[in-house]
């Protein structure tokens, strides 16, 4: 069987659009799990730069961690500091102007070696008096953190408002000397 120019150039051709569409067909999917692996490389990069950046802070954050630590109050281990924050914070809203109808302390939570208490409390009085209050309490740091606001009119009296706020304070313990 002899083949003529025209047959064997089609022959060819047709031999190049099938070797084409197998390699396409085969290549394909290969080329997505390529492209799909570039992306996930990229980001991979990215995340190690992002973890890098975060470790060539941590002595600046141990610094920064160290001098919270010193602020922080250290009470012994057996005293009774719910008490103390208690009439700090009735101290501050009595400096303010500010009235604490109700003050509910939460129990002590021990976190690692740090100590947390919150104190919900009830109050009335003017816009003035709660910014100066809030202020105040701020003011103290990082060992004070108001975490809950409301904010309601009083009734009769369009210029007292009343509503609730949690406290949240920070705080250390010593162990006892022997």
């Amino acid at each position: 069987m002899k083949l003529n120019k025209r047959e064997s150039r089609l022959a060819v051709i047709t031999l190049i659009a099938v070797l084409i569409g197998v390699t396409w067909l085969m290549g394909e999917p290969r080329y997505e799990e390529w492209q799909a692996n570039q992306e996930e490389s990229e980001l991979l990069a990215r995340r190690q730069a992002a973890a890098q950046r975060l470790l060539d802070q941590t002595d600046a954050l141990d610094e920064r961690l160290a001098t919270l630590r010193e602020e922080l109050p250290q009470h012994p281990r057996d005293a009774d500091v719910t008490s103390q924050l208690l009439r700090n914070l009735q101290q501050f809203a009595d400096q303010h102007g500010l009235l604490l109808l109700r003050r509910e302390p939460e129990p002590e939570r021990e976190v690692g070696d740090l100590y947390e208490l919150a104190i919900t409390c009830t109050w009335e009085g003017e816009l003035s008096a709660l910014v100066h209050f809030l202020y105040a309490l701020q003011a103290q740091g990082a060992i004070v953190d108001v975490r809950q606001l409301t904010i309601t009119p009083s009734q009769g009296d369009p210029s007292r408002l009343r509503g609730t706020f949690t406290v949240d304070y920070a705080y250390s313990r010593s162990t006892p000397a022997t």
